[in-house]
């Protein structure tokens, strides 16, 4: 059974029930990938994020904070999946950015430290199947939950080089853990049922680096490049293995015709396939490359108190690196909207973003979902 529970942990096993989970597209490999951004940024798509020193996407960013910000942000995810096997509905709460960044005095550098959802694996599978025992059929009813996921803290700083450029670096620590339980009932009371639990922890270490250019007054560039080497895998404190991570690119682009408008856009590949060949080592059914695009804009209402009451409008489209099925990438595609205020002369301010989702696999594999995120920020 010990064999089951951590190929089930690793690779994902489908089964003909799902409740109560994250994702159905998060049950393979490490999970459903998550998105290292801000309301503000995720109310725009994520076409900005490249430029959101409250966003964990760009180090050059974090060169344009001018005074000291921190951010709590939380997310309430409503959902509702399809399989062959039926549909459940579910809800979930995820808390995907903390930040605190600010200027180092009298120089053109700026410091950020934050943590952020990398992939969230909590799931609950479920079986019933019958099985001979002393010449009777009696049904088994297992059941196989995980809770838990992978987390991102990064140490950024940015360098404001000239008027028109910034850079950044980044230095990441991803760290984890999956809390794994099976359980094991039978339909006759004469049979007594097993559970068996183990904790999977992770910790691996990455490094990125970014750039913003301005190009013309109303026109600005951002770029980044990440590597986050490799994932080692303990099992009760026990070294088993280890994943590599992908490699990552991003660009950007944004235009600000006016001091109230701005529209970007923005593209995005992960070489997850790095992973394939750790997990079809443990059985799985691999990883593939990924890719994102996005666009967005933000319409200021007060040019003089440019974050109080602004519109926000966005939408994505993402391949996912998990399959459920071999030969099947699922993706996923989202519209978005959100607002801000600002209160006590812009020392307080909350940012709501709103995004609806859609998942697929292009077949049987279906997900809705509702995302409504809530972000806190102080600059004292």
């Amino acid at each position: 059974m010990r064999r089951l529970l951590l190929l089930a942990a690793l690779t994902g096993l489908v089964a003909p029930v799902l409740e109560a989970q994250s994702s159905q597209f998060g049950v393979r490999g490490l999970g459903i990938p998550l998105r290292p951004y801000s309301p503000r940024s995720l109310s725009a798509g994520g076409a900005i994020a490249l430029f959101d020193p409250e966003s964990s996407a760009n180090p050059a960013a974090v060169a344009s904070i001018f005074q000291f910000t921190s951010l709590f942000s939380t997310s309430q995810n409503f959902r509702n999946s399809t399989n062959p096997f039926g549909s459940q509905s579910g809800r979930d709460n995820r808390f995907p950015q903390i930040v605190a960044a600010g200027p180092v005095g009298g120089t053109p550098f700026g410091v950020s430290v934050s943590l952020s959802g990398y992939t969230d694996r909590s799931y609950t599978l479920g079986t019933v199947t019958e099985v001979e025992l002393r010449g009777q059929q009696v049904q088994v009813y297992d059941t196989l939950s995980s809770r838990g996921g992978l987390s991102d803290l990064r140490l950024a700083s940015g360098w404001q080089v000239a008027p028109w450029l910034q850079v950044g670096l980044g230095l990441h620590a991803i760290t984890g853990l999956n809390r794994v339980e099976n359980r094991k009932a039978f339909s006759d009371s004469a049979y007594a049922g097993a559970n068996e639990r183990t904790d999977l922890s992770y910790l691996g270490l990455g490094a990125s680096v970014g750039a913003t250019v301005r190009l013309h007054r109303s026109i600005s560039l951002a770029g980044t490049y990440r590597n986050d080497g490799h994932l080692k895998v303990d099992r009760d404190s026990l070294p088993i293995t280890r994943i590599d991570l992908p490699t990552a690119w991003a660009v950007s682009g944004r235009w600000q015709p006016t001091m109230r408008f701005t529209w970007a856009a923005a593209y995005q590949q992960k070489q997850w396939s790095a992973s394939r060949a750790d997990i079809l080592a443990q059985g799985g059914i691999g990883a593939e490359n990924t890719y994102e695009v996005s666009t967005g804009i933000e319409w200021l209402q007060e040019t003089r108190n440019p974050q109080h009451r602004p519109i926000r409008l966005g939408g994505h489209y993402a391949t996912l690196p998990f399959p459920i099925l071999t030969g099947r990438q699922p993706h996923e595609y989202g519209i978005s909207l959100g607002t801000g205020f600002r209160f006590t002369q812009g020392r307080g301010g909350i940012d709501l973003a709103v995004q609806q989702l859609w998942r697929s696999d292009g077949a049987s594999y279906t997900e809705r979902a509702t995302v409504v995120t809530l972000g806190v920020s102080i600059r004292p």
